[in-house]
């Protein structure tokens, strides 16, 4: 054992050359580490707003570009840039070319700008000054493709009073599908993901399916969004957005819509009404992109025209407005003239459509007139039965009046107190003496 101390133990001076040599061995293998620690480079990545950040990987847009920045502490050894299409293959030394440019101002410092970046271009980057290295992957992205679609519709023939109209209506066999296809350099494209927003796709995922499709040699990734159940509900259609992410805090995102021609939920037919009440009908109305032109309505075959007012000539009906412009018809109050077929009509940039209802007016005192009905049944029914209630009692008694005649002209001694055996057994008697 070695001891700074030679006062402590005494060793002979075959001990002390020997502790000398493994002293300066290993302050030589401390040094040489201390040296290629210092000496290996470092990688920046300058982004589009001249911030360095030194990052292990960094995502590019197709046909954009980045700069990378090699550095180290010594002058002494001469930095070079070196790729390859993955850590397993060769890494050979890169030259100036169309999308590449090299740069040096000085020996510690060395530049690597990659310009109109293409997807051959992703792959590992190797910064090294023959002591040490520094690698960085670089991978390049795009959206190559967007599908938008379209709410297929049918047509049908309603009957609504005494007309005839064609409206629309969902075909619910049909399934709209949106899609997104991106390319990612072969190296990167086991590290991305592909997300989905708008509509109610993070409220009712359900509603939506999702399909994928990833092509390792080509780099190539379709993502599929469909709507399995279109509906009379507006919050499907608009906007969606397929987000395509390789690298942490790095994103491509395509815009895409899911489109409606304009679609008039048919609620009520046939409304029924009391003269003198307030009614409200409202043009349920989906579409998308929005309706920009007013809603047009008829009466019968007529358009209903509103004055400056924003009222008819009687100032009774006017027009609201909801989520469109004159939505909604209002009438302040009914009245039974104003039974007839109501329609509405929108138009769209994909197309038009058209809703009725047959309104029909009943007087305010039509409920009395049954119940008056009735009471008048019940008063003649009860006169009839009085009636015949009298007439049955005087008929009885002009019976028994009679029947009680007839019986005193039969037995006239019945008056003295004789009843009619009484009286034949006294001639039976008076018979019997002669």
């Amino acid at each position: 054992m070695c001891q700074g101390q030679r006062g402590l133990i005494k060793m002979s001076g075959r001990t002390e050359r020997g502790c000398l040599v493994v002293f300066l061995v290993f302050t030589l293998l401390i040094y040489k580490s201390s040296q290629i620690g210092s000496v290996t480079p470092e990688v920046i990545v300058l982004d589009t707003n001249g911030n360095q950040k030194e990052l292990d990987g960094v995502a590019i847009v197709y046909n954009s570009y980045v700069t990378l920045i090699c550095r180290t502490v010594s002058d002494e050894h001469l930095l070079r840039w070196l790729y390859a299409p993955s850590q397993d293959e060769t890494f050979t030394p890169l030259n100036n070319t169309d999308h590449i440019t090299i740069s040096s101002q000085k020996n510690e410092e060395v530049s690597l700008l990659l310009i109109n970046v293409q997807f051959n271009m992703s792959g590992v980057y190797q910064c090294t000054n023959g002591l040490a290295s520094r690698q960085i992957d670089v991978h390049v992205y795009g959206v190559l493709n967007k599908i938008s679609s379209t709410v297929h519709l049918m047509k049908k023939h309603e009957v609504v009073g005494a007309y005839s109209l064609q409206i629309n209506t969902i075909n619910s066999s049909y399934h709209p599908v949106i899609a997104c296809e991106f390319r990612v350099g072969s190296n990167g494209i086991r590290y991305t993901t592909v997300r989905w927003r708008g509509g109610k796709y993070h409220v009712k995922p359900n509603l939506y399916k999702v399909t994928e499709s990833r092509d390792e040699k080509s780099g190539i990734i379709w993502s599929n969004l469909t709507l399995l159940h279109p509906s009379y509900d507006q919050e499907l259609y608009g906007k969606y957005y397929c987000m395509f992410n390789i690298v942490p805090g790095t994103m491509e995102t395509a815009e895409l819509q899911i489109s409606i021609p304009p679609l008039i939920h048919k609620n009520e037919r046939s409304v029924n009404l009391y003269s003198g009440v307030k009614y409200t009908y409202f043009c349920d109305i989906i579409a998308y992109p929005p309706i920009t032109e007013p809603i047009s309505w008829m009466r019968n075959d007529v358009p209903l025209v509103i004055q400056h007012n924003g009222r008819d000539s009687e100032n009774r009906i006017h027009f609201e407005s909801k989520n469109f412009l004159n939505d909604q018809i209002v009438f302040d109050t009914i009245q039974s003239d104003d039974r007839a077929v109501y329609s509405c009509f929108v138009r769209g940039a994909f197309g038009n459509d058209t809703a009725a209802f047959f309104l029909r007016v009943k007087d305010r005192h039509a409920t009395l007139w049954p119940l008056i009905g009735i009471i008048l049944e019940v008063v003649v029914l009860f006169i009839i039965i009085l009636i015949y209630e009298i007439k049955r009692r005087e008929r009885a008694k002009r019976e028994e009046a009679g029947e009680n005649l007839v019986t005193s002209s039969k037995t006239p001694n019945a008056a003295y107190g004789v009843d009619e055996a009484s009286e034949n057994m006294l001639l039976r008697q008076r018979g019997d003496r002669h």
